[in-house]
């Protein structure tokens, strides 16, 4: 346990773990809790994925990573769309790889 807790420190492990996490857990705790479908979208599609886009953009640029895990996120999102969710989710795919690339580009300190 203690090396998935030293692994998820580093940046690609906060990137993989936190989109795994955002995207095929997450919505189905919200399914599961009966949360209303137009609260899941705005809540979990908007506010914490393109939260969570934007930071794995500063982490890329910290981290110094390569540009494909940026994919991650906008990837795994893809498979549950495909999976569960509804067509217009599809869009949300481009969006968060689009914030993540912009994010990446800002100066990072």
């Amino acid at each position: 346990m203690t090396t998935f807790f030293t692994w998820v420190q580093t940046y690609r492990g906060r990137i993989i773990a936190l989109s795994v996490l955002n995207t095929l857990i997450l919505p189905w705790v919200f399914t599961g809790l009966h949360v209303h479908v137009a609260i899941r979208v705005a809540v979990l599609f908007i506010l914490l994925n393109l939260t969570l886009a934007f930071w794995i953009g500063r982490w890329l640029a910290k981290g110094h990573l390569a540009w494909w895990y940026s994919l991650c996120l906008p990837l795994l999102f893809g498979f549950m769309v495909w999976f569960r969710f509804a067509d217009y989710g599809y869009w949300f795919m481009l969006i968060y790889w689009v914030v993540t690339m912009l994010s990446n580009t800002k100066e990072v300190q």
